[in-house]
């Protein structure tokens, strides 16, 4: 078993297909036409495979079926070089796929996840001995994840962030004064903010969050990223993209700003790593196939004056 990780990942990949070029939005009983078509590997995918190809050191803790489609995101894994030290294949199928439609600079998805509620107990049991027994830095993970994740994560001396998942749509029951202060760092865009803390502008939404986590990250796509931390505040503009597809543009942003953090750079140098990858994301198909490999990724931090250790 590989030691020594800088992040842990967790989560169940999906298979995204993703359409691009659509004129119109469809209609029932109306086809349409898409410009383009790309499929990877994608949801919690996405951030563990941006930072391995960043040169992260990544063991990604996942549970996959038999099926067709659990069969390409196991592919990835070895297309993408990704270890599989944590990589659990179960005899059965365990289909989870997520159609993209991107129009225009929006998007819409269909999904659909044979994932179990006892699949998931699996997973976070799993999860957990992984954590309290792996020898690594960082865990990274969906907000709203079970506490003794965290717990288990701090107690071995490790940092915790939390992706801030689920869009205006956000249904977390668990208080912020709980969620929040499991993680060192939140990483949270623009919609999902307003809707955790209910604040009218992403600065209140911040500042709220600030008060509970010690780094609180705003992706907000075309307008650049803000942060918070130890009292310190920051913000990045975009880097200007040529938009193909969307999808895991933040996932990319979350392993470019971690990349940063772990590295102890400054939280603008974070942040400006953070949407150089979210760019690079948006100009490909998939979740995460846009991301700069590691050599690509100093040259364009060192272009900004930022260098990596």
């Amino acid at each position: 078993m590989t030691a020594g990780f800088d992040l842990l990942g967790v989560g169940h990949p999906s298979v995204d297909l993703m359409f691009s070029g659509i004129e119109t939005w469809p209609e029932l009983g109306r086809d349409i036409d898409a410009g383009g078509l790309g499929v990877s590997a994608g949801t919690s995918f996405n951030t563990p495979a941006a930072a391995n190809r960043l040169g992260l050191r990544v063991g990604f803790i996942s549970i996959i079926g038999s099926d067709v489609w659990s069969r390409l995101t196991r592919e990835e894994y070895e297309k993408e070089s990704l270890p599989t030290d944590f990589l659990r294949v179960v005899d059965r199928p365990m289909p989870f796929v997520s159609v993209a439609l991107n129009q225009g600079a929006d998007r819409g998805f269909v999904t659909y996840d044979a994932m179990t509620d006892a699949d998931g107990e699996e997973l976070e049991r799993y999860a957990l001995e992984v954590v309290s027994t792996a020898d690594a830095r960082h865990l990274h993970y969906y907000a709203g994840e079970p506490a003794r994740l965290a717990e288990a994560a701090r107690g071995r001396g490790m940092t915790v962030s939390m992706d801030a998942w689920g869009g205006p749509w956000w249904e977390e029951p668990e208080p912020l004064e709980e969620l929040l202060p499991r993680g060192d760092v939140i990483l949270a865009n623009e919609s999902e903010a307003l809707a955790m803390t209910g604040a009218p502008d992403v600065e209140r939404a911040m500042a709220t969050m600030a008060e509970l986590c010690a780094c609180v990250v705003i992706k907000r796509g075309a307008d650049g990223a803000i942060a918070a931390a130890d009292g310190d505040t920051a913000d990045a503009p975009a880097e200007p993209a040529q938009v193909v597809d969307a999808t895991g543009a933040g996932d990319c942003f979350n392993a470019g700003f971690l990349a940063g953090w772990l590295a102890k750079l400054p939280l603008a140098e974070c942040l400006m790593l953070g949407n150089i990858c979210g760019a690079r994301a948006v100009e490909s198909f998939g979740g995460y196939l846009g991301c700069p490999r590691k050599e690509e990724f100093r040259a364009l931090a060192n272009a900004k004056g930022i260098e990596l250790p």
